[in-house]
């Protein structure tokens, strides 16, 4: 199932203001206290290493470019070998960008709720706002995150894997929507939800990052709410089809 009463995209709404009420806010806030699990130490390990890897990617490319840095330089600065460094990463470029467990993790959400019934909407929004929630809540990740917006607008290369991430994880997402048994066959209106979705989250981080270089104090969670109910009151217009 695509979508329900409440959500919908083929009638006249995308989202329905149900779906602003605190059943999805609860559903979002409780993700994000179960979107960082209890780790045992070798996890928490190869997560520090992983960490290092990626921090020492971002200085690097920050000093001397992408095409400047290579991956010794990084396994170099980060205390490991390059061979280590090809354990987590498949190129110098992805050590900058989200690990592909964290798509990994989403598409696993998604797919469990989607089999528990919920709609494609609901399911995907309740995992990102999961993920909105907890980068709200870590501060110390801000800063960051700036950084490699910077990188991602300065470096082509890195835009390009950035770009190629997001459509692959609107690709899986939407085989992932498809119901097998082609009783919801309309796979382009599930791209188009989906679509949808990934806009405003990436509009929101977007509008954060802008204010946050002018030193103003900001939520992605409030931009995307913020930009979402325009897009309800806008989807109003295309109740009826073109002329």
């Amino acid at each position: 199932m695509i979508y329900d009463s409440d959500c919908h995209i083929g009638g006249q709404r995308i989202f329905d203001d149900q779906c602003n009420n605190g059943r999805m806010d609860g559903h979002s806030v409780a993700a994000a206290s179960a979107a960082r699990p209890a780790e045992g130490l070798r996890e928490r390990r190869r997560r520090e290493t992983q960490r290092e890897l990626s921090d020492a990617a971002i200085e690097l490319f920050e000093k001397h470019g992408v095409s400047g840095t290579t991956v010794d330089d990084i396994a170099r600065l980060a205390g490991t070998s390059a061979r280590t460094f090809f354990r987590y990463f498949a190129t110098k470029e992805a050590a900058v960008l989200p690990s592909t467990e964290e798509s990994e993790s989403m598409l696993t959400a998604v797919s469990a709720a989607i089999d528990g019934g919920a709609p494609l909407l609901r399911a995907l929004e309740s995992s990102w706002l999961a993920q909105i929630a907890w980068f709200d809540s870590r501060p110390d990740e801000h800063d960051r995150a700036l950084r490699v917006r910077r990188l991602v607008g300065q470096e082509p290369t890195l835009l390009a894997l950035a770009l190629r991430t997001e459509a692959e994880q609107v690709d899986a997402l939407t085989g992932t929507a498809a119901d097998p048994t082609g009783s919801d066959p309309d796979v382009l209106t599930a791209r188009a939800a989906i679509g949808i979705v990934f806009l405003i989250v990436r509009l929101a981080f977007d509008e954060w990052a802008r204010r946050a270089e002018s030193g103003m104090s900001a939520s992605v969670r409030d931009i995307y709410l913020e930009i979402r109910r325009s897009t309800v009151s806008m989807s109003d217009q295309l109740g009826d089809p073109p002329a």
